[in-house]
């Protein structure tokens, strides 16, 4: 196969990150949903951390001038305007009403979370969806308006310093969610205080800082390969790859590259991380649905299949408009100082928790019980 080599870097870059997303909890139902009801912060101080070493990589390798020579050079992402708030608002409610993302979802698969089946079926389709409704987006004006904007541009400052300032306040913005964790303060928070430190390692979660910096240091080095990390992008190259293999190509992947390859490599690779991080970590189990979903949000499979099936088209169509998902508009975007992800995320996530807290209106403790059950069974 041609370029077979960038679709195997892909599956490895794919594979280490699906096992960061396992380790750190962060494909739970109860640690994506405790986030945005707040009550969990875990997931937000990974990624912090994950957000502040990236930006520390990136801007000690401008300041020190080696940026180049390691093409640790960060792709700027686009300002598309209303795009964002329109696509932000999709991707918010389908990631509070399922509580997932896009690389979450797919990682969830690998873990024996097979329900999230439904959610990829749902990736896929939304892609498909918003291949053919593209040209009217434009026409209405939400698609088309693209400016590279960035945060040291507006100031008129070096990347390279600003990117290191920008790395120590996310690790401060990490310690203080930190000291400000309700999970933490109400006993919610795992901690396997019974395990040995290499038991810790092995089976138990890992902590936040650790994983956030394992996870900057594979974004950077996304980079570095001449990629960016972001799986709804990986997701779209998995549809346009396969349209293009069974003769059917999408308009918005004209055809398939180097690039195309590695992105679907990225998101086909989550699987056998998660599931190999699962496998060792000896909590690999087939679950039709995590504890705190069945009784939190809908108590009958059929409900809960076809809520996951739609969340992940609005997912995909979300993501799509607006430029990306947690990881391409958050984590990988951050660190390059773009305007435009702040401007989805920020979006996304206001409409996330807005919605978490309506789903949950009345019914903390069902949910802080649920969420006790889960740690059990490491949802």
């Amino acid at each position: 196969m041609e370029h077979i080599d960038h679709l195997l870097m892909g599956l490895l870059t794919g594979a280490l990150f699906g096992i960061v997303l396992h380790k750190v909890g962060a494909i739970r139902y109860s640690r994506v949903e405790g986030m945005l009801l707040l009550r969990d912060l875990k997931i937000m101080k990974f990624a912090f951390m994950g957000i502040a070493t990236a930006s520390l990589i990136y801007g000690l390798a401008d300041i020190f001038g080696f940026a180049e020579q390691a093409n640790l050079i960060p792709r700027v992402m686009p300002y598309m305007g209303i795009a964002h708030v329109v696509g932000g608002f999709l991707f918010g409610i389908a990631m509070a009403s399922a509580g997932f993302c896009p690389g979450t979802c797919v990682a969830r698969v690998g873990a024996g979370k097979f329900i999230s089946i439904a959610g990829v079926i749902g990736l896929i389709l939304g892609i498909i969806i918003y291949a053919n409704i593209q040209p009217m987006l434009v026409e209405v004006g939400i698609l088309g308006s693209k400016e590279k904007i960035t945060l040291h541009g507006v100031l008129g400052v070096p990347y390279g310093a600003l990117a290191v300032v920008w790395g120590v306040l996310f690790i401060i913005f990490a310690l203080l969610a930190d000291w400000l964790d309700p999970a933490r303060k109400m006993g919610l928070d795992r901690t396997d205080e019974n395990l040995s430190l290499t038991e810790k390692v092995i089976k138990g979660e890992w902590h936040w800082a650790v994983s956030g910096v394992l996870a900057g240091s594979i974004i950077a080095w996304a980079t570095a390969q001449g990629e960016y990390l972001g799986f709804s992008g990986g997701a779209l190259a998995f549809v346009g790859w396969m349209s293009h293999l069974i003769g059917y190509p999408i308009s918005i992947v004209p055809k398939v590259n180097e690039t195309i390859l590695w992105h679907a490599g990225l998101i086909m690779g989550v699987i056998p991380g998660a599931f190999l991080s699962a496998i060792i970590s000896r909590t690999f189990k087939f679950d039709p649905v995590p504890p705190a979903f069945a009784k939190g949000v809908a108590p009958f499979p059929w409900v809960r299949m076809i809520l996951v099936f739609f969340a992940g088209i609005f997912l995909a169509l979300g993501a799509m408009i607006g430029g990306g998902c947690t990881t391409g508009a958050f984590l990988s975007a951050y660190p390059t100082l773009s305007v435009g992800p702040m401007a989805m995320s920020a979006t996304y996530f206001a409409v996330g928790v807005l919605t978490a807290n309506l789903i949950y209106f009345g019914r903390w403790s069902r949910f802080i019980q649920a969420k006790k059950e889960s740690d059990q069974v490491y949802d």
